[in-house]
């Protein structure tokens, strides 16, 4: 009975500009791993932007072995990582996109599955984490409505969002979503 403290897995997203890396800029001690290089004009610590996938997961590595460097982990953003990981899948199974492997796309899911387990890793060393990324507009239709809408989904690849969208919601604590208030004046 009672609460467990445990550090934080969050997932910020919304669209480009709306100010994600400023967000998480102001959770405690951040470091970013800045995959898109969209940091560059903030005073933030920072990681070497990664040029592959292992890099990235060497950098996790880095952090969860290194006691007190900082008291929140912040990958902006997990939609350019996922690409890292599309690339390191292809290029490990000599594909040259992620289309070439046809029905299934099952090699991705497992990548980004383990990028979150060892994200699990650093949670276990009390380092928040933070994931940043874009949203894009999908048509939407439930089978007990009438029609369909546009909601705003996470910016994940079109040919492996249905796989790793859900891991990422699933595993975090909160999904927060950020967008612009819009007034029309006459």
């Amino acid at each position: 009975r009672g609460k467990i403290h445990s550090a934080q897995k969050v997932v910020i997203y919304g669209p480009e500009g709306i100010g994600k890396s400023t967000f998480a800029a102001h959770f405690p001690n951040p470091l970013f791993i800045d995959t898109e290089g969209s940091t560059k004009s903030m005073d933030v610590a920072r990681l070497k932007k990664p040029s592959s996938f292992s890099m990235l997961l060497e950098e996790i590595k880095y952090v969860k072995s290194t006691p007190g460097i900082c008291k929140t982990l912040v990958i902006d953003t997990i939609d350019w990582a996922e690409q890292l990981c599309i690339e390191d899948v292809c290029a490990s199974h000599n594909k040259k996109g992620i289309e070439d492997f046809g029905y299934g796309n099952g090699y991705v899911k497992e990548a980004v599955g383990k990028l979150l387990n060892l994200l699990e890793e650093v949670i276990e060393q009390d380092i928040n984490m933070v994931l940043t990324a874009h949203a894009q507009m999908r048509k939407f239709e439930q089978p007990d409505e009438l029609g369909a809408y546009d909601r705003y989904e996470l910016k994940l690849g079109k040919k492996t969002s249905s796989q790793t969208s859900p891991l990422v919601k699933e595993w975090a604590d909160a999904v927060l979503f950020a967008n612009y208030k819009t007034f029309a004046v006459m």
